[in-house]
């Protein structure tokens, strides 16, 4: 009988052993100090990973070889770490990725053209701003009630509603209107509360104490201090900042909803209006954030989802505006995406109110006021969905056309040539689908606003496809067998870059002025590459919108230290080149 106590085992047989295998390391002794013992010639104890002596002295305790000794790994830490190794090699072999072109106005000076001429900027505003001195920012915000303007008034709800409706919510239709009278109405009868409707009113106010009616370019004249003195009488910066206040006030109290979203992308909007474009990501981060939140919350629910068509329109009204306006912002400064563009959201476009699809009769007269300004909503309606469309149209045309980098301009013109007609018939068919109502072809150049920005939607994003072909001439050796292809295609951005610096209108302030100035800049610094290169005949009236150009930041870097930069770094190129 075998027994089976310890005590009997005295030996193992050494045929039983575990023999090693392949893929075991020999193991052996560790005979070498470590670094510190070494170097005091004292015996060290060989404990890993650390020493006695360096335990109890706190020091660096490193062994030689110590990255290559595996001898006391089992056979499954070996596959492993030999797995990672060749992740990491893979990883290693990986090209880097390939630079996408940004269409802002940073990018063009960094052209080789422009080498030793011009500061490295990265970006205007990041290299400005100072989240701990809020006067570097020249945003100070007013403290006392002597900046405040007129206060909150309640006896101005229902006139300054009906202004923010007129002149911003056309722009951005993200709700619903008759709520929105509602709520207006009841902090008339009942005074501001400490909730989300009444925030919302609150921030409207702000907006319309600063917006004003659209003027075409044709009637504004004198200089950029004469146009600031002149909207400033007919803006009201210090109210809209108590109105702002008082908003703020009450937007950290707000529970995660679709109002809350509505406040927090109408402050972005107002922070745009003040020129504060980092505030303004801010809060169109957070209302994308928030509005993915909502959801995720409802993909998480069990059973049918019965939300309202009147809910489901809201939604997707604040997706689309949401994820513009951080698009636009970022394509302008390198910030975080929040994600929103990969929500991949069902529906292409929102949908109108019924009201707008199926008109109904007219408001009655209680709805209106004697000094009322009527929103035209139809038009507002056409306006939103040809801004989305020609937004998803720009961004196809950067991702296509930018994704290599200016080097790939060179390298593959040809598919550039290709890219650019194809977009450029996309852009024609896009044309001639945009309603009567805010269609600018075959008339005189409109002073309706919403036909006025779809216009220079239009020809902007012409421009832009078009710029690789001022980058190539510029750049070339005059003898380049591309030349003669792509002068006219350069010809054309440099024509479309003045008419655009001479027709935009950067002077009214809205939610795209800081966008606008610096597309501005960016036209003028087209117009000085295409001059010092000597290659182009320059368009007809070059030099006035140049100057106009330099007009449009000097209007606004009163409010915009960026814009000041900008303009200092653009009269330094115009005093060196011209």
């Amino acid at each position: 009988m075998s027994s089976a106590d310890p005590a009997n085992e005295t030996t193992p047989d050494t045929g039983n052993k575990r023999r090693r295998t392949s893929g075991m390391y020999q193991r052996r002794r560790a005979v070498a100090a470590c670094g510190p013992c070494r170097l005091r010639k004292t015996k060290c104890d060989n404990v890993r990973p650390t020493c006695g002596f360096c335990q109890r002295n706190g020091g660096v305790c490193t062994y030689p070889d110590t990255s290559n000794d595996f001898s006391t790994y089992d056979p499954a830490s070996l596959a492993i770490l030999d797995r990672i190794n060749h992740v990491v090699s893979l990883l290693e072999a990986r090209p880097p990725p390939p630079q996408q072109v940004s269409s802002n106005c940073e990018a063009i000076l960094r052209w080789p053209i422009f080498g030793g001429m011009v500061p490295d900027v990265h970006s205007f505003i990041l290299e400005i701003e100072d989240d701990d001195d809020p006067e570097c920012l020249g945003q100070a915000r007013p403290t006392g009630l002597g900046n405040m303007g007129r206060g909150v008034q309640e006896d101005d709800f229902m006139v300054l509603s009906k202004k923010f409706l007129a002149y911003v919510h056309v722009k951005n239709p993200v709700l619903d209107i008759p709520d929105f009278k509602a709520r207006v109405k009841n902090a008339i009868e009942n005074g501001p509360r400490w909730d989300g409707p009444s925030c919302l009113v609150l921030i409207a106010c702000a907006l319309a104490c600063l917006a004003t009616p659209f003027q075409p370019e044709s009637t504004l004249s004198g200089t950029p201090e004469s146009m600031r003195s002149s909207a400033s009488s007919s803006a009201d910066p210090d109210t809209a900042q108590a109105y702002y206040f008082a908003a703020k006030k009450r937007l950290g109290l707000l529970e995660p909803s679709l109002l809350q979203v509505q406040c927090l992308f109408f402050c972005g909007v107002f922070e745009m209006y003040s020129l504060h474009p980092l505030q303004a990501w801010f809060y169109f981060n957070q209302a994308c954030v928030q509005f993915k939140n909502i959801l995720w919350r409802r993909t998480q629910r069990r059973g049918p989802d019965n939300i309202s068509q009147k809910t489901r329109r809201l939604e997707q009204r604040l997706y689309w505006s949401c994820m513009k306006s951080e698009c636009e912002l970022r394509c302008e400064i390198p910030l975080p995406s929040s994600g929103i563009s990969r929500l991949n959201y069902p529906d292409l476009f929102p949908s109108p109110p019924s009201e707008v699809a199926s008109p109904v009769a007219r408001p009655s007269a209680l709805d209106i006021l004697e000094d009322d300004i009527q929103p035209e909503e139809e038009t507002s309606w056409f306006y939103y969905l040809a801004e989305i469309s020609s937004r998803r149209m720009l961004n196809r045309a950067i991702s296509i056309m930018g994704y290599h980098g200016e080097q790939a301009w060179i390298r593959n013109v040809a598919k550039v040539v290709e890219k650019c007609e194809d977009i450029d018939q996309q852009i024609n068919v896009w044309c001639l689908h945009i309603p009567s109502q805010i269609n600018w072809q075959n008339r005189e150049r409109s002073g309706n606003e919403l036909v006025h920005y779809i216009q220079n939607r239009a020809e902007s994003c012409r421009e832009w496809i078009h710029r690789p072909f001022v980058y190539y001439v510029a750049h070339q050796p005059p003898d380049d067998p591309w030349i003669p292809r792509v002068k006219p295609l350069a010809q054309k951005c440099l024509n479309l870059s003045v008419e655009l610096l001479l027709e935009a209108n950067p002077h009214h302030r809205h939610h795209g002025t800081w966008f606008m100035a610096r597309a501005a800049m960016a036209r003028a610094l087209l117009v000085l590459a295409a001059v010092k290169s000597g290659r182009f005949r320059l368009p007809d009236r070059w030099r006035q919108a140049v100057d106009s150009a330099t007009w449009a930041l000097q209007r606004w870097y009163g409010e915009a230290p960026d814009l000041r930069r900008a303009a200092s770094v653009l009269e330094d190129l115009v005093g060196q080149i011209l």
